[in-house]
């Protein structure tokens, strides 16, 4: 396990570059201004940056360290690789911001019409589960890696059941397509078109089962078609939606908001004010979650 907490230093001097435009376009990754629109995931991580805590105060985290692997980000690595590179633990936090993302496009650009808008709406909101004032936490993942596999399989059904049907806990997944899997990007953009359905959850579950499945096919898209009619979705809707460049753009934006939090492997997660590397048993990840939840807790009745 890794985790990663940064001092308020650490971001100083972020300066908010705002948006570029006046309507219906990308702000901070994958936030559409059109009237009404709740930030979500892009927010998410800016307020993450500015609320994470420093390594020194993690003692009830670090406690359960292990030895956990995820797949490395580096494409010239193609083997995977713990969480940091090494055999885990704590990374230390970086000098630079983790965060300062404006994705705006030019006049007349791909992804700046009002049916782009609402599609980005849609499939951003789509992929959030959770009750709107519950803690949030962060997946960040690719579905053709192994360890995020691990987890979900291991996990993904008691962590709905224990704190997100109760609750506690608002859950977001955030796409990190590794470039050592061929078809991650392909995946991640058939999830989207299946969240603005109403559909990724039951979508990303599926990907993760016909994972192996992928790894023998050269073109992805009649298995991701099949898993879209296994799930009851509209297929002409979906196959229109693959060809979307809101859908593509949505998912650049994801890396980058990884990229730019130093995320370098999956599956990561934030947890309120953490940042945890690796596939964690999920006892640690209770743990993680809990610690997360106490120091919310004790922020509000301050």
């Amino acid at each position: 396990m890794s985790v990663v907490g940064l001092n308020q230093e650490d971001v100083h001097g972020v300066k908010d570059t705002g948006c570029t435009r006046a309507a219906r376009i990308l702000c901070h990754g994958i936030r559409y201004l059109s009237k009404g629109y709740t930030p979500t995931v892009s927010n998410l991580i800016r307020n993450f940056m500015s609320r994470v805590r420093s390594v020194s105060r993690l003692s009830t985290l670090l406690c359960c360290l292990a030895t956990l692997t995820a797949c490395g980000r580096d494409a010239g690595n193609a083997a995977n690789t713990t969480a940091s590179g090494t055999t885990g633990g704590a990374i230390p936090a970086a000098g630079s911001p983790l965060l300062q993302t404006t994705a705006a496009t030019r006049p007349g650009a791909s992804g700046d019409t009002l049916a782009d808008s609402i599609t980005i709406q849609r499939a951003d909101r789509g992929r959030l589960m959770g009750r709107d004032d519950a803690m949030w936490v962060v997946m960040i993942s690719d579905f053709q890696c192994p360890y995020c596999k691990q987890w979900h399989d291991s996990s993904m059904a008691r962590l709905k059941r224990d704190y997100i049907d109760a609750g506690k806990i608002r859950m977001a997944y955030l796409h990190l397509p590794l470039s050592i899997h061929r078809h991650a990007r392909a995946q991640a953009e058939a999830s989207m078109c299946a969240a603005v359905q109403q559909k990724f959850w039951e979508y990303a579950d599926v990907l993760f089962r016909e994972q192996r499945a992928f790894q023998s096919i050269d073109n992805a898209t009649t298995k991701l078609e099949a898993i879209a009619r296994e799930v009851s979705l509209d297929l002409p809707t979906f196959t229109r939606c693959r060809k979307s460049d809101a859908i593509r753009l949505l998912v650049e934006n994801d890396e980058r908001q990884a990229s730019q939090a130093r995320v370098q492997s999956t599956p990561s997660f934030l947890i309120g004010e953490f940042l945890v590397q690796g596939a964690l048993p999920y006892k640690d990840f209770r743990k993680a979650i809990d610690t997360a939840l106490a120091v919310a807790k004790s922020k509000r009745t301050r």
